[in-house]
């Protein structure tokens, strides 16, 4: 008996025309996620080859797109969590309302600053209420697709939708920021 090199997996064909379907939007997600493009490829890379390795029960799930840009969404989070860490990168270390004060309004540093206190606020959140907000608000799929996703009901997506939304104001405004990016 002879062995190929490279042997064909049941639902190999399958698991190509699904890559084909979603590649150029879980690469949009990451890069929108990440705000780089070369990352955003590697992320949805990473995330194919994620699903490539568990393709027998990803086939099965109620929503295999909505799997895949969850998986999309969360190796984005990790990047950006550990891009966050590195030297050189903290958080503002001075106080932004002194800083504010004396200096001129940046809207480019605003928008940073809004980034930074929404990434925090976020994370502040629930697990489950963190996965909501970023499959539904992030990675742009509809609550029914978050549902399916999350094997939840629409109404517990919506739930936590506005539990989540409803800390995040608070925590935004708390921090001296509003929504559309404007500092106090």
């Amino acid at each position: 008996m002879k062995w190929s090199v490279v042997q064909k997996r049941v639902g190999d064909d399958e698991f190509r025309a699904f890559y084909e379907r979603l590649q150029p939007r879980a690469v949009a997600v990451a890069t929108r996620l990440v705000k780089n493009r070369g990352l955003g490829e590697d992320i949805a890379a990473e995330s194919f080859a994620r699903a490539y390795s568990h393709w027998a029960r990803v086939r099965k799930h109620p929503n295999p797109d909505a799997w895949l840009l969850r998986v999309v969404g969360n190796v984005s989070i990790d990047q950006i969590r550990r891009e966050s860490r590195r030297p050189g990168l903290e958080a503002r270390s001075v106080d932004p309302k002194a800083v504010a004060s004396t200096t001129p309004t940046d809207p480019v540093a605003e928008g940073v600053e809004l980034r930074i206190d929404l990434g925090e606020a976020i994370d502040r959140l629930s697990g489950r209420q963190q996965e909501v907000v970023v499959m539904r608000y992030l990675i742009d799929l509809s609550e029914d697709e978050v549902a399916a996703g999350l094997g939840m009901s629409t109404g517990s997506v919506k739930t936590h939708l506005h539990r989540a939304t409803k800390k995040l104001r608070a925590d935004l405004n708390d921090s001296g920021a509003d929504l559309t990016g404007a500092r106090r």
